[in-house]
This record gives C-alpha cells, structure tokens and sequence, in this order.
C-alpha cells in the first residue's frame, strides 16, 4: 500500500516557495531579459504562492485527521510503507475496507428531503392555552341554561 512521506511533501512546497523566491530576485535584480516575463512575474508568483497556501491547508485538515492523507498522494510524495526512511514521518490513508459504505446515490434514495431553513411548518395556532398544572381552571359562563 502507498503511503505519504512527509518530508517528501514538505520538499516539494519548499522548492515551490524557493521557486516564487527565485523569480522575485530575478526581477527585482533585472535578471530578466524578456519585459514580458517581468511584468507577468507578480501572477506567477501570486499563483505559486497561491498553491503552496492551499496545499499547507490540505496538509493541516490531515495531521488534524479531518481529511483521508490518500488525498495527498502524488508522485512526488508517494512511498511505500516498508521502504519509508525510519526519519520520515509517514501517513497512512484510511483505509475503508472494513466497513462498508453507502454510495452517495444511495444514500440520496435513504435520506428524507428536509425543509429548507425558515421553511418549517408552523403547528396551528390553538384556540385556547394549554391548561396550566395545579392551576384551578375557569369555566366559560353558561348561557341560556337554568342554574
């Protein structure tokens, strides 16, 4: 089975932010001989910097255990179990053999519709309030009976 290596993944974010770093250092030094490449350098290093933000989420959502590391494997990270570096920290996707789950789409057809918020129905309004416990309750006077 493929697991994620850390360190591996953590490089390749490092080599991505090195990137950014390099092409800010070429403009700002002159270094580019194409006007164009200088002023398309701040899209490419927003987009570069862009990546490495989101995939530093993805990463955090795994170590907090709130997304499978499966989601994480890539090339450049991927490694198995057995040959993992005893210095790496390797994480290890969830493995969803042993307990069966439902497909989206059945779980549709299982699920009742609920209504939208704001959207509940109101119960009907009741003529009179509820009778209160230990409360002596009045009674309507009677009208065209004998007392």
């Amino acid at each position: 089975m493929e697991h994620v290596s850390l360190s591996a993944e953590l490089g390749e974010i490092r080599y991505a932010i090195e990137g950014a770093h390099w092409i800010a250092d070429s403009v700002a030094m002159g270094a580019v001989p194409d006007p164009e490449r200088t002023h398309s350098a701040p899209v490419i290093i927003s987009a570069i910097l862009l990546l490495v933000e989101t995939r530093l989420h993805q990463l955090g959502r795994v170590l907090r255990g709130e997304e499978n590391p499966a989601h994480l494997l890539t090339p450049h990270n991927v490694t198995a179990g057995e040959y993992a570096d005893r210095d790496d920290v390797v994480l290890r996707p969830w493995d969803w053999s042993a307990a069966p789950r439902p497909s989206p789409s059945k779980r549709k057809e299982t699920e009742q519709p609920r209504p939208v918020a704001g959207t509940e129905p109101t119960h009907p309004l009741e003529e009179s309030p509820p009778a209160q416990p230990g409360a002596q309750e009045e009674q309507p006077p009677r009208t065209g009976e004998p007392d």
